[in-house]
């Protein structure tokens, strides 16, 4: 079974144009943003992928991914059929693992003031 290859426009790309897409991995990289909160830290990324990793739900091609990643883990947490849902999805991304870590950090600073 040969993948399916896309531009980031949606439209399927040949071989070689993926092949080039593939090499381009600047070009692909969307959005990324680092956080630090106290000693944690956390990338999110946001990519086109040029494969199509699935079908939504409305039977387009999910082409963009948005990986959180710190020294020990990488974790998909989104996938989008646009480039436009993907910036939205990037920056929601953003602000939930930024609210997490902001909370987990002050959590553990309680958690050590009454030890």
């Amino acid at each position: 079974m040969s993948a399916d290859y896309y531009r980031s426009d949606g439209i399927r790309a040949t071989a070689e144009e993926a092949q080039r897409l593939l090499l381009d991995v600047r070009g692909r990289l969307l959005a990324q943003d680092v956080i630090r909160v106290g000693g944690v830290v956390v990338v999110v990324s946001t990519w086109f992928t040029v494969i199509d990793l699935g079908f939504a739900a409305n039977g387009r091609p999910l082409l963009w991914q948005t990986i959180v990643s710190d020294s020990t883990m990488h974790a998909d947490i989104g996938q989008y059929t646009t480039r436009e849902k993907a910036v939205r999805g990037h920056a929601q991304a953003v602000s939930m693992i930024t609210s997490r870590l902001r909370g987990l950090v002050a959590r553990a600073a309680l958690d050590d003031a009454r030890s």
